[in-house]
């Protein structure tokens, strides 16, 4: 035989042995009875609180998780402007060719060489 039917098999044996030997019933007061269905009543109660408390907690825990994506999608656009802005910070660098000092020394040259071999020639 395969376990499932020994299980089978005892299950059915101890619910024919419960209905043949039923447990010792209880009589309960009017009071006794009162206060049990108080407590039921309030156990349930704070059972549906406790429901509630744990949903919110679920909602609470997706609302951080869609705000830890966001924050790292937020993140990595930052990453990607600060990028960007390097870039055009080295495009925008003058050259060594756009030097001021550079171009003033050419004007000048470009005025003293032609005197000099005016100067020269006479």
């Amino acid at each position: 035989m395969d376990l499932d039917t020994i299980l089978k098999k005892l299950f059915i044996s101890l619910l024919v042995f419960s209905l043949i030997f039923p447990q010792k019933v209880y009589t309960f007061t009017e009071e006794e009875v009162k206060s049990l269905f108080s407590s039921i009543k309030e156990l349930e109660r704070q059972d549906s609180l406790n429901n509630e408390l744990i949903i919110n907690l679920e909602n609470q825990l997706k609302n951080g998780e869609m705000i830890t994506k966001n924050d790292s999608l937020i993140i990595i656009e930052l990453e990607t402007q600060l990028k960007l802005k390097d870039d055009l910070i080295k495009e925008v660098t003058p050259k060594w060719y756009e030097n001021k000092y550079l171009w003033f020394g050419y004007g000048v040259s470009a005025i003293l060489i032609p005197i000099w071999a005016i100067g020269q020639i006479k």
